[in-house]
């Protein structure tokens, strides 16, 4: 299978960003792969490394793989490539590392066959409840971004997705690691997406992105790579009707497989119909002393760090990072204001001393997101609701059908 994570792209990328002083090196025993030197001797690691998103590669009899050891990260189990078999003098150690999911579509008709048939009535009528919500309250579009772009536009959609993202790992106090590669991201999706070899999906609002997923293409695969939303847009749950999305754009493509790729999630336990496993592969020269050597202490290695993963030490590692960024920011626990809401009496309007907020100003305003969950309680057209605020004062009125609330910003 034709794999996005040996194109031309994405290694010319991967090299500039992490590797610019390596050299790509290739070999016919382990192909289609590419490697880097490592600073252990004799010892190659693969292109990429463990920001791909699912290798796979094949053996066959060739003499340069004598005296060296290839690491490869993150080869999923779900495909073998039918050249994958055993070669003589060459050991492959095989160490499970996280857990990957994905949606096969080959058995199913169409989006909505795969939707009846893989989820439950109720959890069909809730996420359907939870579109007609979002499409009733607002104006909203949905837009694929597949071929050509133009490059202002491109950066103003992933200075979104970053936006996005940063606000919600924040809400969750955890550390991401997309934040600290973002220039790489930003300049990979470009030239893959110019070239067909990735897609994005948004759900937009007012001009902005309120949803976005960045995925990379095989000739029949879809690679779920990097998923955001508007926190504030929360009780809609729009990543599933992003995934929903997806999956009808896979069946009109001739997608076969959603690959939501590692780590363990509801939205994924949820959406997918298999399981499988990401392995760290170590491809060694049987016949040397040294190559046995090195291979055995990485898989102790890659063992071990699995065993820490297991009892979750990763996770504590991840929200001590977050902790520490922010810490050094000064901010650590500044960016959740508190609200106060509560029932508007008739008497307490004074409209002389509120202004009326346009559409614009209040998705830019800090109380959007407790206006659009009153609207998800209360279905309506947005521009049936009147939202107004105090001068000088950040108390606001929200006036709408059964909605008549305060806002007090305390």
């Amino acid at each position: 299978m034709k794999n996005p994570f040996v194109d031309k792209e994405f290694v010319e990328n991967w090299l500039k960003s992490f590797a610019n002083t390596k050299k790509p090196q290739y070999f016919e025993s382990i192909g289609p792969l590419g490697f880097i030197k490592s600073r252990v001797p004799s010892t190659f690691i693969n292109i990429g490394k463990n920001i791909t998103n699912g290798l796979q590669y094949s053996l066959s009899a060739n003499n340069d793989f004598k005296g060296k050891v290839f690491l490869i990260y993150d080869v999923t189990s779900y495909e073998k490539d039918s050249g994958n078999e055993k070669v003589a003098d060459i050991g492959v150690k095989k160490i499970k590392q996280y857990k990957g999911y994905l949606s096969r579509l080959t058995h199913f008709i169409d989006h909505e066959d795969f939707l009846t048939k893989h989820n439950s009535s109720s959890t069909r009528m809730k996420l359907r409840k939870n579109e007609r919500k979002l499409n009733t309250n607002f104006d909203v579009e949905y837009e694929v971004i597949f071929g050509f772009i133009d490059r202002v536009r491109y950066d103003k959609i992933m200075d979104r997705v970053f936006t996005l993202i940063e606000s919600r790992f924040k809400s969750l106090k955890l550390d991401n690691d997309i934040l600290h590669k973002k220039e790489y991201y930003r300049q990979l999706f470009y030239d893959m997406i110019i070239e067909k070899k990735a897609v994005i999906h948004m759900i937009c609002y007012n001009e902005e992105a309120i949803a976005v997923s960045l995925s990379f293409l095989s000739e029949n695969e879809l690679f779920y790579a990097i998923n955001t939303f508007d926190t504030r847009f929360r009780r809609y749950n729009l990543g599933h009707i992003s995934i929903l999305n997806m999956i009808k754009w896979c069946f009109e493509n001739n997608i076969k497989i959603l690959d939501y790729s590692k780590g363990t999630y509801d939205y994924k336990s949820r959406w997918a119909n298999e399981s499988y496993f990401f392995e760290n592969h170590i491809v060694y020269d049987k016949r040397s002393f040294w190559c046995c050597t090195i291979a055995m202490l990485m898989e102790h290695y890659f063992r071990f760090k699995q065993f820490l993963r297991d009892k979750n030490l990763n996770e504590f590692y991840v929200r001590a990072k977050f902790f520490l960024s922010f810490k050094q920011e000064g901010n650590i626990n500044n960016y959740i204001p508190d609200d106060e809401i509560m029932e508007l009496e008739e008497n307490e309007i004074e409209l002389g001393q509120y202004q009326e907020m346009s559409q614009v100003e209040l998705f830019q305003s800090p109380i959007a997101g407790k206006v659009y969950d009153l609207l998800y309680s209360k279905p309506q057209d947005l521009s049936k609701i009147t939202v107004m605020k105090k001068k000088e004062e950040e108390e606001f009125l929200i006036m709408g059908n059964g909605i008549n609330k305060k806002i007090v910003r305390l």
